[in-house]
């Protein structure tokens, strides 16, 4: 069984089987000829050898021979290329499929599968399958090649074959053994590279705070140090099994050849004659021997990047809901949007007790505007994914103009949103607005002050190196110019100085409200609380009316 496992059910070959139009009979054809050719060749070799050493003529084995060669040459080059575009082509679907699921997936399982495993599928281990694939077209020639050159060498003296196939088997299964433990160290290798990139991913994204601090820069990198010393250290191991495999390798062609010069003729009696002819056969599948040693690292690395492939296609396509590529349905004017007993909770990974919103109970009205606000860790922004449809709820309902909101609905249901998180990400593309007039954004970029910071030329904004509160006005316009029925701000006016501020709640989310929109904001700013229709606190996952609050806003406004 171990001696089959390398050729049985695999990753990669169930990928090639499963996206391939191409690595058919004919392909498989194309193979056989290449690897019977090189078979030929050892045989048209041996014929002209004999007959050169009886004095007789070789014209006849030396045409065969071109014909062979030539034959060859054509069946390499075809399976080679085919392999090439074939593969290529592969890849690109595997790359068009993920990104399909990813764009199909909920939120929170694309959080819990990070950015490193996800770049490290779609990067890395399509360019370990793409290096590989050549690589293994020619060992899978080889294979070939030995099993014809097997046949050949039965011809010769079944008692060099039999040696010759024991000592085979004996080594592949050795070898194969041992393989299963490569494999395993493989794939710890990746799981740390993909620990070490997380970890890199903080020292980037966190690059000004690190900066200024010592002792955090120092605690940051002793962990990647840390982390980078755990993968050099498998990656050692792993390349030392590599080499200990390919010597292992090496000497048992060495020790087959000895055994048909040293032990067949005591063994066999076999003639003089017979042995030189075993002797050039074994050396003659050496080379393609070789290539299979020199390919199995090569196709372990490519399997176990299959394999990475496979489980993350497989996760992401459990979690997906709906169809990322279709058109929701066009959003609605809002009457009424529902809450009722509406809970989520985290899992916690300790097994404790995982942080729940909920239940909520909450009616928002169109063209209501809602202040909400709350300590640090109250469920503010777990609320706000929850409400855009983002986070499904894991109990109670959610009714938009009273249709309930299922997974059926969730597309339709978001499309009523334009949200400017928190951690919001500012596209350099109008992505989903390309017929959007530029008239129309220089406006806008106008209306927040931008004109002279950025522009929208052929279809992208010139430069987003702005500074935090011009980059949340940039967002604001991208969510003005997507026109949604509802409006939701995750502590927008955080970063804006004093004349923004006061814009964006007596202007801007005025303007929001005269156009009929329903605007959701999450403030602190209780000085403009006034400018809200309500205001709420949330406490520990929960609602608390704060009419109290809301009315000495009211009181302060109008100061």
């Amino acid at each position: 069984m171990k001696l089959l496992s390398l050729l049985g059910p695999s990753a990669l070959l169930r990928m090639l089987r499963h996206h391939s139009t191409r690595f058919g009979p004919a392909a498989v054809v194309l193979v056989a000829i290449s690897g019977l050719s090189n078979a030929l060749v050892l045989a048209t070799v041996n014929a002209a050898a004999e007959e050169a050493s009886a004095a007789e003529g070789t014209g006849r084995q030396l045409a065969l021979f071109l014909i062979i060669l030539a034959l060859f040459v054509v069946s390499q080059r075809a399976i080679l290329l085919t392999t090439v575009l074939e593969v290529e082509r592969i890849l690109d679907r595997i790359r068009v499929r993920l990104t399909e699921l990813i764009m199909r997936a909920d939120l929170l399982p694309i959080e819990r599968l990070g950015r490193a495993k996800i770049y490290a599928s779609m990067q890395s281990e399509t360019v370990t399958i793409s290096q590989a694939a050549q690589m293994i077209t020619i060992a899978f020639q080889s294979a070939l090649m030995v099993i014809f050159s097997f046949v050949y060498l039965a011809s010769i003296s079944k008692a060099a074959f039999v040696l010759t196939f024991v000592m085979t088997l004996v080594a592949a299964i050795m070898f194969l053994r041992r393989n299963e433990e490569v494999t395993a160290l493989l794939h710890e290798s990746n799981r740390r590279e993909n620990e070490f990139f997380d970890a890199l991913t903080h020292l980037l994204d966190g690059f000004k705070e690190v900066r200024l601090s010592q002792p955090r820069g120092s605690d940051l990198v002793e962990r990647l140090n840390l982390i980078s010393g755990g993968v050099r250290e498998t990656k050692t191991t792993t390349g030392t099994q590599f080499a200990i495999q390919f010597i292992f390798g090496q000497a048992a062609l060495y020790m087959m050849i000895g055994a048909i010069v040293f032990l067949l003729p005591k063994l066999a009696g076999e003639y003089t004659q017979v042995v030189m002819k075993a002797t050039a056969s074994i050396l003659f599948i050496v080379g393609p021997l070789s290539s299979l040693l020199v390919t199995i690292p090569i196709w372990t690395r490519a399997n176990v990047a299959a394999e990475n492939i496979e489980a993350l296609e497989t996760e992401l396509t459990r979690t997906a809901s709906g169809n990322g590529a279709e058109i929701a349905p066009r959003a609605v004017q809002i009457d009424q949007l529902r809450f009722q007993d509406v809970t989520y909770a985290y899992d916690d990974p300790r097994g404790g007790s995982p942080f729940k919103v909920g239940p909520l109970d909450l009616t928002i009205r169109g063209g209501e505007t809602l202040f909400i606000y709350g300590g640090n860790g109250s469920g503010k922004s777990t609320f706000l994914k929850i409400l855009t449809g983002l986070y499904p709820p894991q109990g109670g309902e959610i009714t938009l103009n009273g249709t309930p909101v299922t997974a059926g609905e969730a597309a339709w249901y978001r499309s009523h949103f334009t949200a400017v998180f928190s951690d919001y990400h500012l596209f350099d593309r109008l992505y989903g607005l390309r017929d959007t007039p530029a008239d129309r954004v220089d406006d806008l970029l106008a209306d927040v002050e931008l004109q002279d910071k950025t522009q929208y030329v052929e279809d992208r904004f010139t430069t987003l190196d702005l500074s935090v509160g011009q980059r949340k006005r940039l967002a604001l316009v991208v969510a003005l110019l997507e026109d949604r029925p509802i409006v939701v701000f995750d502590e927008w006016a955080a970063e804006q100085d004093v004349h923004f501020r006061r814009r964006f709640y007596e202007e801007i989310v005025p303007r929001l409200k005269g156009a009929g929109k329903t605007v959701i904001a999450v403030t602190h700013d209780d000085r403009f609380f006034h400018v809200a229709d309500r205001v709420m606190r949330m406490d520990y996952g929960e609602f608390v009316d704060s009419e109290e609050l809301w009315a000495a806003g009211m009181e302060r406004g109008a100061r």
